[in-house]
Parts: C-alpha cells; structure tokens; sequence
C-alpha cells in the first residue's frame, strides 16, 4: 500500500509540474535572435518580449491614433446606419456630361472655378476642329480635384453654365481601411524603436546584422504605409469630378416628362432645323465643288459638241451617197 501510495503521489506531482511548466510557456513570448553556431557558449542571444505589454503599448497607440485623426464615428459602418457621417474617411465621385455651344468660354470658366475653389486640374483634353475636318465640333474631358467642402458649389457652377444630361456620383466610405493601415504602421513603429533599444545594448555582430536587416524591412513597410495614408487623405480631402464636354449646334431638352404640345413643337422644330441644315449642306457642298463641276462641264460640252459634229459629218455624206446613187439609177433608167 505505501509503494502505491508513493507511486500515486509521484503521478500526481508530476502531472502539476507539467501544467505549470505548460503556463509558464505561455506567459512569456521569445523574439530569439540566436547565434547559428549550436556551440556557443551561451547558445546564442535571446531577447524577450513580454506579449502582454506590446499588446497595451498597440492598443494605447491605436485609442491615441483615433483621438488624433478625429475618427471618433465609424457606426456608420460597424453598425448600421449613421446620420452622422463627418468624422469617417468618405471618398467621393463625380461624373458630369455637359454640353455647350461655348465651348472655349465653359473651359475657362471650369478652370478658373478649379483655381477659386482651391482645387487643381488633375487631367484635361481637348480634341477635334481640324483644319480639314468637315465636322466644327469639339469635345473637351477633365477630371478636377474638387475641396469636399466646396465640391457641391463647383457642381452648381457647372450646370448653371452648361446643359448637363448626365450626372452620376459615388462615395466609398474608407474608414475602417484607413485606421487599419495607421494601426499597423504604429505597431511597426513600437517595434522599431525595440529593436533600436535592443541594437544599443548588443555587442555580437551577428545580432547586429540581423536587427539592422529587420529594421531596414520595417523601415520600407512604414514607407508603404505612410504612402498609402497620404494617397487616402488626398482622395478624401479632394473629391473626384470627372466632366465631358460635348460641343454642340443645339442643345438636348431636359425636360422630365414631355407633353402632346411639346413633343409636336421639338418635332417641328427638328424638322425645320433639318431643312436648314439640308440647304445649308447643299449650299456649302456646291461652292466647294463648283471647280470640278465647271471642269466637268466643259468636258461634258466638249463630248456634245464633238459628238454632233461627227454625227453631222455623217449624215452628209449619207446624204451625198444616197444622192448619187438616184442619179446613177435615173441614168440608167433613161438609157
């Protein structure tokens, strides 16, 4: 019985030192940068981090970061919908066809109105009126980076100089992107400045070849992250207007709904614009051609004329064949 006993404590004292070696384990968190030489004497340098500040330090870096960019409002997208959308990071997109029959005076009011508003051209082009084209019309395409606060006055300047048929916008609410990509680039930064902590105190060349090669990737991720905050923080500060404009002899009617009375006034209308623009056409074509048209007519006349003279010419001597030929049968007839 005592040997059982023994054998049963034993087991059991075992078993508890298993399980508190287990959560010991777990405790602490190991970054080794150990010597690859297993014969060291020290087997290599070990640098502990301890789990559970690094997680704090995150976690108080990222309430910081929030308190900082003024992210105080994502309900928008973690819970539903919010009336209150100003704090979130909300990019915008507007796309405008417009026509005019002005179109260097609406090009220069567009530009003029980016400047004012204190916006910038981002892209813009301008193409057709060749010098042999038959067709006048132009068409013009810029895309403006518009103030988000000053996006809807550019808008209404727009349409109030020009006959806007096609408006679209979107918005593509970037919040939770945005503050992912800072939290990850401040926990970049804590472990940066661990790592120069740690370079400070260590002598191994070994170690300081690996902590400088971590440090130069840490250092090109902080990059990639800052650049993708700023290119955010641009898309957001400064909406998005994309504006085709369209040179045109008339304007395309607006109008919601047409009645009886209208639908027969644009068709007369269209009818007599057609047969203006018809006369107009013929008239422009007949003076553009009238040198090949005369030439043509002199050939013409020069084939006629020769024509009849050859047929002429023909017919006489039909005419003095024939003549001859009752002469030389009455001759005959009288002998």
């Amino acid at each position: 019985m005592k040997k059982i006993r023994i054998a049963t404590i034993l087991v059991i004292g075992l078993i508890m030192g298993f399980v508190f070696t287990a959560c010991a384990s777990k405790g602490d968190y190991k970054y080794d940068m150990a010597s690859p030489n297993p014969n060291s004497a020290d087997g290599g340098m070990a640098y502990e981090y301890d789990m559970e500040d690094t997680k704090d330090a995150v976690s108080e870096e990222y309430n910081n970061l929030k308190n900082e960019s003024g992210l105080t409002s994502t309900s928008g997208i973690t819970t539903g919908y919010s009336a209150d959308l100003s704090m979130d990071k909300i990019i915008t997109k507007v796309n405008l066809e417009v026509e005019t029959q002005e179109f260097d005076e609406l090009i220069g009011i567009i530009k003029d109105e980016i400047v004012r508003l204190g916006g910038y051209d981002e892209r813009t082009e301008v193409s057709g009126k060749r010098y042999y084209s038959r067709s006048n019309s132009r068409n013009g395409y810029i895309v403006a980076r518009i103030p988000k606060d000053r996006l809807n006055d550019f808008v209404e300047v727009v349409k109030e100089n020009g006959n806007v048929i096609n408006e679209s916008s979107s918005s593509d609410n970037v919040t939770l992107q945005y503050v992912d990509t800072q939290s990850r680039k401040k926990s970049l930064e804590i472990e940066q400045e661990r790592l120069w902590a740690l370079l400070e105190k260590t002598e191994k060349l070994e170690d300081i070849v690996t902590l400088e090669s971590r440090l130069s990737s840490i250092r090109y991720e902080i990059q990639m992250y800052e650049t993708e905050i700023r290119t955010i923080d641009n898309k957001v500060d400064y909406s998005t207007v994309t504006i085709s404009v369209s040179e045109v002899e008339r304007m395309t009617p607006t109008e919601e709904k047409e009645t009886v009375l209208t639908r027969i006034k644009n068709g007369f209308s269209e009818s007599i614009f057609n047969i203006t623009e018809g006369l107009k056409n013929f008239l422009v074509w007949f003076v553009v051609n009238l040198p090949y048209l005369i030439i043509w007519a002199v050939i013409i006349t020069a084939v006629v004329i020769i024509t009849r003279r050859i047929l002429r010419k023909s017919k006489n001597k039909n005419r003095r064949f024939s003549g001859a030929e009752d002469r030389i049968k009455e001759t005959e007839s009288d002998k």
